[in-house]
């Protein structure tokens, strides 16, 4: 009986669940708290040069384009600025 167990641990790895998604919300719709990573002044900056915020942003910031690399490390404390390839601001989170 119980040479059957893995194999019984194996089915039940592989049948179907009912895990219940949300595909209403995409990750766009959420709303963004920014004041973690005191990015709320901010908020008004997307669609603009990262220039025109540079100086001004927080101290454990980083301005992310669209081929840099980045380490996988999640800091509430960290305002991530993306841009596209021209510099423009995409999107502003903590992380």
């Amino acid at each position: 009986m119980y040479r059957f167990f893995p194999i019984l641990i194996l089915l039940t790895a592989c049948t179907e669940g009912s895990v219940p998604q949300n595909d209403t919300l995409a990750a766009e719709d959420v709303a963004v708290d920014l004041a973690f990573c005191k990015g709320e002044p901010f908020a008004d900056a997307i669609g603009q040069p990262v220039s025109t915020i540079q100086a001004q942003l927080p101290e454990r910031s980083r301005v992310l384009g669209p081929d840099d690399i980045a380490t996988q490390d999640y800091r509430i404390d960290r305002l991530n600025v993306y841009v596209n390839g021209s510099g423009t601001i995409q999107r502003l989170t903590c992380g």
